[in-house]
């Protein structure tokens, strides 16, 4: 399989391969998001991790995150099958966590792959190509974060290089976030 990083405020693509690409989502792409979000909670559910019960994340934020030009899919022949939101907008409960890089920071949000691509690297690409968003746009890193239930996601960020900062508590929920760290400032100009 070949890869090929792309410019994503040229092409509105920033990673094809010879079986998926990763693109900047349309208006169009709205039912798609919505469902993708709606397995996403499945399978947290089936695997007791309440992270995303309830309304969030759901209309407004696929309305928003397509609007800013932030959500992004993952395409297998034209379907959209993973999905996430890029941007340097910070959760306010980001402001008193103790970071260790500094410079311009870009989050990822509502990141979700399709049920039927669990555990087959779709996931890392899609965060490959936040990494590389980021650093087209003069990232310095990125931030993440997870409900300390979803295990597989913090062993996923940490396969790949980010760094656990601490945990901390958001959005009522009883139980801990864990945030997640990768500086890009070692990926920055080589290329």
């Amino acid at each position: 399989m070949t890869e090929k990083a792309l410019d994503s405020k040229q092409t509105g693509y920033c990673l094809s391969t010879d079986h998926y690409r990763i693109r900047r989502a349309l208006p169009s792409d709205y039912d798609s998001i919505l469902a993708l979000w709606e397995d996403a909670r499945h399978t947290m559910l089936a695997s007791d991790n309440p992270q995303w019960q309830g309304a969030y994340p759901g209309e407004a934020e696929a309305q928003e995150d397509i609007a800013r030009g932030e959500a992004f899919l993952l395409d297998i022949a034209s379907t959209p099958l993973g999905v996430m939101a890029v941007n340097d907008q910070m959760p306010a409960e980001y402001g008193s966590l103790p970071w260790q890089t500094e410079g311009k920071a870009y989050t990822i949000h509502r990141l979700g792959v399709h049920s039927s691509l669990l555990r087959k690297g779709y996931a890392a690409a899609m965060l490959s190509s936040a990494e590389t968003i980021a650093r087209e746009q003069g990232g310095t890193c990125i931030r993440i974060d997870t409900y300390s239930p979803n295990t597989a996601a913090q062993s996923l960020f940490r396969r790949l290089g980010y760094r656990q900062v601490c945990s901390f508590h958001m959005k009522q929920k009883p139980l801990p976030y864990i945030a997640f760290e990768k500086s890009l400032l070692k990926q920055l100009g080589s290329g």
